[in-house]
């Protein structure tokens, strides 16, 4: 039995191996595209052109919206009647918004967060799926903000003229539908050899049985979590308030940004492009969404409102610099320990479980 469950363990390493290399190799490639058409001299000047000290208050309004995000999630925590106290709060949420630019995709900070906070209070599962209702309510808010900013602001023709553009003008376009039309044939190849293997097939039903049993757990906390909320509305809409207001700062700060780098087009190109982007960001397709946002947001520049892609990649990549540069804190907070309760022992942690 023991070297059953060490089988296990390995084959279960080997593919969470395999899937992390293959995220690594979609962001390679990813980036690769956009690059390869990239004129370096324009990219350079675009560079050059842009303020340090823009740069450096974009920065922190972006630090400063962080902090706001985290008491967001401090209220969704508090609702539940859990006390979990302002500064562990930010340096949870910094904690999560550092792995979320490290790891494999854009929630991996928030299994790690969920994890943290529920060393915090004896009510853990219900610490946990507050870190999930907070992700909801960020991904909800950006839906939001990107539909009514293509309703309200957004001109139908713009997208027309953009899908009825010459494919020469655009020959990045092209490479990217033609990488994403061969990973879903390879996926699905890949799921039809697996259905063909017994050894697989035994696999999956183990599998399956063991997240259903734990999923029947999470279900019924899930429902009681659901209900609290559900009799505070104005919590819910306090939250997503806060969470449309902030993003909405951000966005514009950006735009700065953009400005600052020549790019003399109207805001609302920004409110219907970086929030679409954020959410391809968060798919579990490539390493924190690397080069497929920063592809996205240069392409989407260049289709939408004609933006030349050498100051459309200048502004993607400010951006992930400025995502970098921010969550830095969050791993210094990690090394130093500073995110666990001071009476907190993983021995003692360990026997209770």
């Amino acid at each position: 039995m023991q070297d059953l469950h060490t089988n296990e363990a390995k084959n279960t390493a080997s593919k969470r191996c395999t899937t992390l290399w293959v995220r690594v190799v979609v962001a390679v490639g990813a980036l690769g595209l956009v690059f390869w058409h990239i004129e370096w001299d324009k990219l350079k000047a675009a560079f050059a052109q842009m303020n340090g000290w823009v740069f450096v208050g974009v920065l922190a309004i972006y630090m400063v919206s962080q902090v706001l995000l985290a008491v967001r999630w401090l209220i969704l925590v508090r609702a539940l009647g859990i006390d979990l106290a302002f500064f562990p709060a930010v340096k949870l949420h910094f904690i999560g918004l550092f792995y979320n630019n490290a790891m494999p995709s854009s929630i991996g900070g928030d299994f790690l967060r969920a994890w943290y906070v529920s060393k915090h209070t004896d009510r853990r599962m219900e610490a946990a799926l507050s870190v999930f209702v907070d992700r909801a309510m960020g991904l909800m808010g950006i839906f939001l903000m990107a539909i009514f900013s293509y309703i309200f602001l957004m001109n139908p023709l713009d997208f027309q003229g953009a899908a009825t553009q010459k494919s020469s003008e655009s020959p990045v376009l092209g490479l990217v539908l033609k990488v994403c039309l061969a990973g879903v044939v390879f996926l699905v190849c890949a799921l039809g050899a697996g259905c063909a293997n017994s050894s697989f097939k035994r696999w999956a039903k183990r599998v399956a049985l063991n997240i259903w049993q734990k999923l029947r757990v999470v279900i019924g906390k899930s429902r009681d979590v659901i209900v609290v909320y559900w009799k505070r509305p104005m919590v819910l809409l306090l939250t997503l308030g806060l969470t449309l207001f902030l993003q909405s700062v951000t966005i514009w700060a950006f735009w700065l940004l953009g400005r600052d780098l020549g790019i003399e087009v109207g805001i609302k190109y920004y409110f219907v492009i970086f929030p679409g982007m954020w959410v391809v960001a968060a798919l579990p397709i490539s390493i924190a969404g690397v080069g497929v946002m920063e592809g996205g947001i240069a392409l989407l520049f260049f289709r939408l409102a004609h933006v030349p892609l050498a100051q459309g990649t200048c502004l993607s990549l400010c951006q992930r610099f400025i995502w970098i540069i921010g969550s830095i804190p969050g791993g210094i907070i990690h090394l130093m320990g500073r995110h666990l309760p001071e009476t907190f022992s993983f021995d003692e942690w360990e026997r209770q479980e």
